[in-house]
């Protein structure tokens, strides 16, 4: 008898080589503004963005109130801070909104699966109810889980900009409107699947749901984390589950 009913699987860094995807837009967006790509640069804004995000879900990412009218503002000018940041003053407000939507944009032209992933999510698919859980922008989802052809297999997709107020992972409020959106509360009978100790597992261990910290660099697990299992490689799962 299966123990899941549910695998909420993360995409950037679990299902899709996310860091390659970066680089891409990354070029792209250096190019707009006229600049050279340089792996310096490029190490800059790839740290500069992980720890955005971390103070984005610690609260200290402050939005003026002419932001917050609607929820697609919120969450454009929130992706656009980032750009301002990196580029320290030598870009306006607005030119940021634009690259925002250039970055976007690459972001859907280039898309490299991790090994494992179009094979593990077939086989998943004929047992479980598969659902993607994600921070990232919903209007690239789609797009991405097409280019590694494995659109076909996810039953619901579920990001951050869909919830109210832009709440994300690991936030306990992140998994209670996920589980209010598939209409689902058996929390023991999901499982989270992802590379992130911060946002998935630590998610899980939130919400109370059992969670798979998917670890392919064999990365030692720090003593403050307890996902329910671990796997180095995606198809581990289909020998698990």
């Amino acid at each position: 008898m299966k123990k899941y009913d549910y695998i909420l699987f993360d995409l950037d860094d679990t299902l899709v080589d996310n860091l390659e995807n970066v680089r891409y837009a990354y070029k792209k967006m250096v190019e707009h503004v006229g600049e050279e790509y340089t792996e310096e640069g490029f190490l800059k804004w790839y740290l500069l963005d992980k720890q955005f995000w971390i103070d984005f879900h610690q609260k200290k990412i402050n939005v003026p109130e002419e932001y917050q009218t609607s929820q697609e503002l919120f969450v454009q000018y929130v992706r656009s801070l980032r750009y301002l940041m990196y580029f320290e003053g030598k870009i306006s407000l607005e030119e940021a909104f634009l690259i925002n939507e250039l970055f976007l944009d690459a972001l859907n032209e280039v898309v490299i699966p991790f090994e494992g992933a179009f094979e593990t999510l077939r086989y998943l698919h004929e047992k479980y109810k598969l659902v993607i859980a994600t921070n990232g922008p919903t209007v690239a989802v789609k797009s991405k889980l097409s280019k590694i052809h494995c659109l076909d297999f996810i039953d619901s997709i579920f990001s951050a900009d869909m919830t109210k107020g832009t709440v994300t992972k690991p936030s306990r409020e992140y998994f209670l409107e996920l589980q209010e959106f598939l209409n689902f509360y058996k929390t023991n009978r999901m499982l989270i699947v992802g590379d992130s100790l911060k946002t998935d597992v630590q998610g899980g261990m939130n919400a109370g749901i059992p969670s798979c910290w998917f670890n392919p660099h064999h990365e030692e697990l720090p003593l403050e984390y307890e996902p329910t299992m671990v796997i180095h490689d995606l198809q581990e799962l289909t020998r698990k589950l």
